[in-house]
């Protein structure tokens, strides 16, 4: 329990440190790209920072620190905003209710972070011919700008861009790509996880943003055929 803590607050500190730095590692203020919601969105998702934390792998693989800031178009920081994140677990698979999924706000100066594992890739065809890339979905909300749904995706998934299954998705785009770093307290390699930043733009406005959904409805239904959920 002691060891648990002490890497809870490793990982909270390190966070710390990267989010100060985060204002140097932004290269724009532009909205950020919008992407399908995809089939798995569950809405009244629990609050809480922790997702996947109820995936039997959770004490086993490493884990994944996201942080970020979430801005305006002037680069200003929006604190409130709500932000919905969803995944799949670490084999591939959307866990309904509350698993693998969440909701917090943004803080001060629109710093934002949870902690997960990293998703799994799934096939989106019957034959197992077909993937999408890894990818973390975000839903972000605050009164006065479009909600915006999208993605987050990981450099060097050879799933990203024309090999992703899913033709109306946005994996070609850099904005959404990020790439995570090993970060390990010690020499033990004990307590090691990656941390992997991306900032949110949202767009001023009063309009619902709410992309296409995609009509992979045979696939969601043979998850939940498989995962029993």
């Amino acid at each position: 329990m002691e060891n648990k803590l002490i890497y809870i607050a490793l990982v909270l500190l390190t966070s710390l440190v990267n989010i100060n730095c985060a204002k140097q590692r932004i290269q724009s203020c532009k909205a950020t790209t919008p992407d399908v919601l995809g089939p798995y969105y569950f809405p009244n998702p629990p609050r809480r920072r922790q997702i996947c934390d109820r995936d039997p792998a959770y004490h086993d693989q490493r884990h994944l620190l996201v942080e970020g800031r979430v801005m305006d178009e002037s680069c200003q920081p929006l604190s409130g905003a709500r932000i919905e994140v969803w995944q799949a677990d670490h084999e591939g698979h959307y866990l309904f209710r509350d698993n693998c999924r969440g909701y917090f706000f943004s803080e001060n100066g629109g710093h934002y972070a949870f902690l997960s594992l990293h998703p799994g890739t799934y096939s989106t065809d019957p034959e197992g011919g077909l993937f999408r890339p890894a990818h973390i979905h975000f839903r972000v909300l605050k009164p006065g700008y479009d909600i915006l749904v999208t993605q987050m995706y990981f450099a060097g998934d050879p799933n990203l861009g024309r090999n992703d299954s899913c033709t109306a998705c946005s994996s070609d785009r850099s904005d959404l790509i990020v790439e995570p770093r090993e970060m390990c307290p010690d020499k033990t390699g004990k307590f090691c996880f990656s941390i992997a930043h991306f900032d949110i733009v949202l767009k001023r406005g009063g309009d619902v943003l709410v992309v296409p959904d995609i009509d992979d409805s045979a696939m969601e239904l043979m998850d939940i055929a498989e995962t029993g959920k």
